[in-house]
């Protein structure tokens, strides 16, 4: 017995059968009555990208290279704005803010929008001397750059130093799965208010 296939039309038709559903009930009241998403002002946010530990020599390694890589594409986007690049934990007489501004230099990043802070030996720490400094530099909010895996912890520390994350840039660097969600999280980040 072959299974017939209701295709374009039958989904055209429940499609339109949802919509006709919606108009007649009204939308659920927890949907009507919920808050609005937070607005968010994005009008000169602070490039945060967070540190990660040197080569016993003093190189980056190839995740902290992403996140300035990652970090440089968001900051693109908005060129009013600072880029803060957080990271003490010295190696081969280098930190890791300090690599990260090479990097960015190199790449041509104007000095004048670089802010190193490079005594944070800790994500705790990262968010606790970049916030005041985001402040000092009249932004309105933080982006946050970092890495899938670590985008969770990062983003209650920042909120717990009293950052205003505006939102969250994740470079990939776990399992699929958490990849995915942190993905997902980055999607809606604007939109929702980070704790």
């Amino acid at each position: 017995m072959k299974r017939q296939r209701l295709g374009r039309p039958a989904a055209a038709l429940a499609a339109l059968l949802l919509c006709a559903g919606l108009l007649v009930e009204g939308f659920s009241p927890r949907v009507a009555d919920a808050a609005p998403p937070p607005t968010k002002d994005f009008s000169r946010p602070a490039v945060v990208i967070l540190g990660y530990g040197l080569n016993d020599n003093g190189t980056m390694r190839a995740i902290l290279r992403r996140r300035v890589l990652t970090g440089l594409t968001v900051a693109q986007f908005f060129p009013q704005s600072p880029v803060i690049v957080t990271g003490g934990n010295p190696r081969g007489g280098n930190t890791e803010a300090g690599q990260m501004r090479k990097m960015l230099r190199v790449l041509g990043f104007p000095e004048e929008r670089i802010i190193v802070e490079d005594r944070a030996n800790s994500t705790v720490q990262n968010a606790a001397f970049s916030v005041p400094l985001a402040e000092q530099a009249g932004t309105t909010g933080i982006i946050l750059v970092t890495s899938s895996t670590h985008q969770n912890r990062a983003d209650g520390n920042f909120a717990d130093a009293g950052a205003n994350v505006l939102a969250t840039v994740s470079f990939p660097d776990g399992d699929p799965s958490t990849n995915i969600a942190q993905l997902v999280r980055d999607v809606i980040s604007p939109f929702i208010t980070i704790t």
